[in-house]
């Protein structure tokens, strides 16, 4: 009877790996590799050309490589390759390819194999470093997070190049799709939903939630759109159906831009990513016309001042005037000032305003006091603080004649930076007055962490007086504790005498309308005492 071999055949050792092989290694982590030859030309080239050059691969093949790479970088290249040794390394480099696009930044990393003479070149996307984004549990970045990661790739796209788009998703049935799933499996769809579209995004930035299916990513490159749904359906079932469209972003115009963004992410939300891609050439078309038109306004001196009187309730006497601003064509600011806030072109137009009133200052009595209005965002610029004071530089003693009312249609993000620099301008000799309180942003935080000498009640307070009992006593509260805590109170939009006087009663020590009187071109002084105050207005003497 023959044996039966129980023994097992020796392990083979592992086959090393085969030049597809190494060539999939180096194309892992390079867009491009090809091998340069003897006078410089192109032996072999393979991979994403289309991406850095806009165009094949293939044409590549017998062409100079001095032809697609920058000028001012051909030097630096040519040195690397003449110096390289066998078996030796050199890079990366940065330099830039120049391709349908433009100039498109790389990096550069160059191999001499010793088996071959020519030289290997791997070339990559350049990835500038990405903040970091935080992510909810699921793995999506918070919208606003999203808008702040693009505004940064935006500056560096501005200086290095390249193409930046913002791809908007609608994953139709998803919803549906998951409320069908277990709880725990649903749980982990989202989070392997937000994985994808994140290694889909330029330099792995974690897409933003715009509600239950509709999501924003950023990409650089050309998109891959069916690849990207197929994986989507993979993972959410063959019944999602992947709705895109595409936001090309403009670095050169940055922060137009970034508005433009906002305005699609809302439509985005309301109609679908379709109707936001379509939109978005407009908006953006009209921001930067915007743009243009409000810089053109602030160099013209295309704008005006008024001012408006702040009277003492009690005596009736002139206490300061609040400078209105009036823009060309008669229409209220406070839209222009918003839109100047988000094209972060208000802290020039602010400091044009400050200037003005101290130039007004200088021709009135010395009891008159005047006060400009100060965005919240201007406050919050470095340097705005300092520009602000040397206004008055050389004649410091106006400073005290010249007060800021700090308005708040932006936020205050960083409440005690805020006081710190309103402190600054106290010590410089200037008060501080909180505009428009308990409205909007401004709130008790703001009483609380924010030092300021005067505290300006919103109108709506005064007009919702007969209608709103709960506005009187919330106002007569609110002023009852500016009292305990020494700040002084202002109440705009009074224009009827039974108004004033409930005001008075409340506790509140100044007002202001047009019961007490309309803007004027110049402030004079009519009463016992000066006025105070300054602010951008319109025809229609109401701020917000």
């Amino acid at each position: 009877m023959a044996q039966t071999a129980t023994a097992s055949a020796p392990a083979k050792a592992p086959a090393g790996p085969n030049a597809l092989q190494l060539l999939a290694f180096v194309f892992a982590s390079a867009d491009v590799v090809m091998e340069i030859g003897a006078g410089g030309r192109v032996t072999f080239a393979t991979g994403a050309a289309g991406r850095l050059l806009g165009r094949g691969a293939e044409t590549l093949m017998g062409r100079p490589w001095r032809e697609f790479v920058d000028i001012a970088d051909a030097e630096l290249v040519d040195a690397a390759i003449g110096g390289i040794r066998p078996g030796e390394r050199r890079g990366p480099f940065r330099i830039a390819l120049t391709g349908a696009r433009g100039l498109q930044p790389v990096t550069l990393s160059l191999f001499q194999m010793p088996q071959r003479p020519g030289v290997a070149a791997a070339f990559s996307l350049w990835q500038p470093p990405v903040a970091e984004v935080r992510t909810d549990a699921s793995g999506l970045a918070a919208r606003e997070d999203f808008e702040a990661a693009a505004a940064g790739l935006m500056k560096q796209a501005e200086k290095t190049g390249g193409a930046l788009s913002v791809d908007l998703l609608e994953v139709a049935g998803l919803a549906v799709a998951l409320a069908g799933m277990e709880p725990e499996v649903a749980e982990a769809t989202q989070k392997k939903l937000a994985a994808t579209l994140r290694a889909a995004s330029h330099g792995g930035v974690p897409a933003a939630g715009l509600g239950a299916d509709r999501f924003a990513m950023l990409r650089s490159g050309q998109a891959n759109v069916e690849a990207l749904a197929e994986r989507i359906r993979e993972l959410a079932g063959p019944g999602v159906e992947v709705k895109t469209g595409e936001l090309p972003l403009d670095p050169a115009s940055p922060t137009e831009t970034l508005r433009a963004i906002r305005y699609a992410l809302d439509r985005c939300l309301g109609e679908g990513p379709a109707a936001a891609a379509k939109s978005f050439e407009a908006a953006l078309r009209q921001t930067v016309t915007e743009s243009a038109r409000f810089k053109d306004l602030i160099r013209a001196g295309k704008f005006e001042l008024v001012y408006q009187p702040v009277v003492d309730l009690r005596t009736r006497d002139l206490h300061h005037y609040e400078a209105l601003t009036r823009f060309e064509g008669g229409g209220g600011p406070a839209e222009t000032i918003k839109l100047a806030e988000e094209l972060g072109l208000v802290v020039e137009f602010d400091l044009t305003v400050v200037k003005t009133v101290a130039a007004m200052l200088a021709e009135t009595p010395a009891e008159v006091r005047i006060a400009a209005n100060v965005s919240a965002f201007s406050l919050e610029q470095p340097g705005f603080v300092e520009a602000v004071i040397r206004v008055n530089e050389a004649q410091p003693k106006l400073r005290a004649r010249l007060l800021l009312e700090l308005t708040e249609s932006h936020r205050l993000a960083d409440l005690d930076a805020a006081n710190a620099r309103i402190q600054a301008l106290r010590e410089a000799g200037h008060e501080i007055c909180l505009d428009d309180f308990g409205a909007g942003s401004a709130s008790l935080d703001y009483l609380r962490q924010l030092e300021a000498d005067v505290v300006k009640f919103d109108g709506k307070f005064v007009q919702g007086l007969e209608s709103r009992p709960r506005d009187a006593v919330m106002l007569k509260r609110l002023a009852e504790m500016c009292a305990e805590l020494g700040v002084e109170t202002v109440a705009e939009m009074i224009e009827t005498e039974d108004a004033a006087r409930k005001i008075q009663a409340m506790g509140i020590g100044l007002g202001q309308g047009w019961l007490f009187g309309k803007p004027v071109p110049k402030p004079v002084v009519a009463q016992k005492k000066a006025p105070m105050i300054a602010r951008r207005r319109g025809a229609v003497e109401s701020w917000g």
